[in-house]
């Protein structure tokens, strides 16, 4: 799983706001989210060999694996699944067609609990699939984070061409966008313009 700021080198760009990376596993899927520059068009899930390049950098895929184009779309719809998610977290709603989106998307991972001799437990997939396990991995890191407390931090920027995800460190948790100098500039200049011509 990503380490340190490798969360960094696994992304479409760098991060708008200079933001330090999500904390613990929330850095997996922030990284997952981010394989994808909207206002770029760099897209490094792009092809299914691009797509298994990625897994393997971010630890959820041996060397040398391949994914079929159904794995790779699978994958895809999992980053978007959970960008769907992730934007209701800025708006703090409930929205239950993300909620089930990601469900689905995560439906195949099939874990189950494994127990340390010192009584840790976490979650592991309990497939031998290896694309399973992928899914299963993305599943527990989700869950992980948000036993911890810190999954509803993990937002989408909703700004036009972004949807960049960043970990909120606010204290009240209420930042919206991934940059207050770009993407929350350029909404209030929509905002002034639309108020001059109203």
């Amino acid at each position: 799983m990503i380490e340190g700021n490798d969360a960094r080198l696994l992304t479409a760009g760098e991060d708008p706001g200079d933001r330090a990376p999500a904390p613990g596993s929330l850095r997996l899927i922030q990284a997952l989210v981010n394989t994808l520059n909207a206002e770029t068009g760099r897209d490094l899930l792009g092809t299914a060999l691009e797509a298994a390049r990625w897994l393997t950098a971010a630890g959820l895929l041996p060397p040398q694996s391949a994914l079929t184009g159904v794995q790779r779309a699978a994958l895809v719809e999992l980053r978007e699944a959970t960008r769907q998610v992730l934007t209701s977290h800025v708006e703090r709603q409930e929205d239950p067609e993300a909620a089930s989106r990601l469900t689905m998307a995560l439906a195949p991972s099939r874990l189950t609990l494994a127990v340390d001799p010192v009584g840790g437990v976490r979650l592991v997939s309990a497939d031998h699939d290896p694309f399973s396990r992928v899914i299963g991995g993305v599943a527990a890191a989700i869950a992980a984070a948000a036993m911890a407390g810190t999954w509803a931090r993990l937002k989408c920027c909703p700004g036009q061409r972004c949807g960049w995800a960043f970990y909120d460190r606010s204290s009240s948790s209420r930042s919206r966008w991934c940059s207050m100098q770009i993407c929350g500039a350029r909404a209030k200049m929509r905002a002034y313009r639309d108020r001059l011509a109203d």
